[in-house]
């Protein structure tokens, strides 16, 4: 009696359209993260080198998405990870200014890195930070008092464990963070966490002694969606 052999579902005609129509798909796929990596690659390297940001909306959700493949992209542009992430703290900026501007300045605060202080500020570490006294031998008496008399919490911290029991104690809607890049980048970082509205402010020098900062700049971001802006005094 012949043996009747069971027919393999792989030599099935269903199954050869169905592994067809996985190979297109996943094909398609591959071609639509590439087309999708090649103009986030594009975009960073125009944003960059004529200064300005293109297609926000569509820049940052891509970065998160494929960041390997993009920071290798950018990186064969010449663009170092350093120039990318000036672009991400901008944009994050950007995605958050229009909540930061709706939230009154009484429930806003400002963080201050201690490094700003000149090497002879006779100030002292309390619990709320470095109790600025105002001896004009940094620009960090001039830059409080015109950010306390705008309305706002200023506090001149050594780290983010300081900012962290900060926010617990005087729970602000949003907050404006001073800092080098790397120190901005992890504080939008922690912002995004704990769902905090927040604007970063990156130092024109860093280190841990005596960096220097736009006062301008800063004064800027804080005037937003304020009738008076904050003016330091000259």
């Amino acid at each position: 009696m012949p043996v009747t052999l069971p027919i393999s579902i792989f030599g099935h005609p269903y199954w050869d359209s169905l592994a067809l129509m996985i190979g297109q798909a996943a094909l398609l796929i591959f071609f639509v993260w590439f087309a999708l990596v090649v103009i986030t690659v594009l975009l960073f390297v125009v944003s960059i080198r004529k200064k300005h940001l293109y297609c926000p909306w569509l820049l940052r959700p891509a970065y998160l998405l494929l960041k390997g493949a993009v920071r290798t992209g950018c990186r064969m542009f010449g663009i170092d990870d350093t120039e990318i992430t000036t672009v991400l703290i901008r944009l994050e900026n950007d995605v958050n200014r229009d909540e930061f501007a709706s939230v009154p300045v009484q429930e806003r605060a400002v963080f201050l890195p201690h490094c700003l202080r000149s090497a002879k500020c006779p100030a002292h570490l309390t619990p709320l930070g470095i109790k600025c006294l105002d001896c004009d031998r940094c620009g960090l008496g001039m830059a409080t008092n015109a950010l306390t008399d705008a309305g706002y919490l200023v506090f001149i911290v050594p780290g983010s464990t300081y900012i962290k029991r900060l926010l617990k104690r005087f729970h602000p809607r949003a907050m404006i963070g001073v800092g080098c890049l790397m120190e901005i980048k992890q504080f939008q970082e922690m912002a995004r966490k704990i769902e905090m509205t927040a604007m970063g402010v990156v130092m024109k020098s860093d280190g841990c002694v005596e960096t220097t900062l736009e006062w301008d700049e800063l004064f800027e971001v804080a005037s937003i969606g304020l009738e008076k802006p904050v003016v330091g005094r000259k």
